[in-house]
C-alpha cells in the first residue's frame, strides 16, 4: 500500500506549482500593460509640452520650457506658504492666479492650504511668475484676466494722537496747577498771619 502522505505532499505541491505559473502569467501580462501605459504618457506629455514650447514669449506663465533652461536639473521647489506669500505680496485674488496658471480658484484654494500639490508644469510656470517683475505681472493679469486687476493701495490716513498720550502730556500740567493751588491756598493762608502781625 502506498504511502498516503507522500503522496498528499507531492499532489499539493504539483498543484502549488500549476498556480504558481498562472500567477506569474497573469503578472507578466500586467507588467507589459503597465509598460505599454508608461511609454503612452510619456508620449502625451511631450505632445502636450510641444505647443507649450511654440507659444509666443510674451507668455512665460504658459511656458514651462522657458523655465527651464534656468533651472537645469534642479526642479523647481513649491510651498503653500510660498504661493500665500507670492499673493498677498501683489495682490492678486486666487482666482487672478488661477486664470495665469490654467487652473481653478479651487484648485489654487487647494494648493494654498496643503491639500494638494500643483504639477510639475504648473510648479515650473509659477517659479517663471515670480521671477517676473511687478509690472510685467500686472501687464500679464491684465491680458489674461482684466477684471482681477489689484486695487491699488490707497495712503493710509495719518492717525490722531492716541488718547493715552494725550493723558501723558497733560498730566505735567495738571500737577502744575495743583502746585499752583496749594502755592495760592499758602499764599493766602499766610497773608492773614503777616496782616495779624
Amino acid at each position: 500500500m502506498p504511502d498516503f502522505k507522500q503522496t498528499f505532499q507531492e499532489e499539493v505541491r504539483r498543484l502549488a506549482r500549476k498556480e504558481l505559473k498562472a500567477f506569474e502569467a497573469k503578472i507578466n501580462e500586467q507588467k507589459k500593460t503597465i509598460s505599454a501605459l508608461t511609454k503612452r504618457v510619456n508620449e502625451l506629455e511631450k505632445k502636450q509640452a510641444a505647443p507649450a514650447a511654440a507659444e509666443p514669449a510674451a507668455e512665460p506663465a504658459a511656458e514651462p520650457a522657458q523655465s527651464a533652461p534656468a533651472t537645469e536639473g534642479r526642479k523647481a521647489r513649491f510651498s503653500p506658504k510660498s504661493l500665500v506669500k507670492f499673493r498677498k505680496k501683489y495682490s492678486l485674488s486666487q482666482k487672478a492666479l488661477a486664470v495665469l496658471l490654467g487652473v481653478t480658484p479651487f484648485t489654487v484654494s487647494h494648493w494654498e492650504i496643503g491639500k494638494n500639490r500643483p504639477r510639475t508644469v504648473q510648479i515650473e510656470a509659477f517659479s517663471a511668475m515670480a521671477k517676473l517683475g511687478k509690472r510685467k505681472l500686472l501687464a500679464l493679469v491684465a491680458e489674461k484676466a482684466p477684471g482681477e486687476l489689484p486695487a491699488p493701495k490707497k495712503a493710509a490716513p495719518k492717525k490722531a494722537k492716541s488718547a493715552k498720550k494725550d493723558v501723558k502730556n497733560a498730566a505735567p500740567a495738571k500737577r502744575g496747577r495743583k502746585k499752583a493751588v496749594k502755592a495760592e491756598k499758602s499764599a493766602l493762608v499766610s497773608a492773614p498771619a503777616e496782616k495779624k502781625a
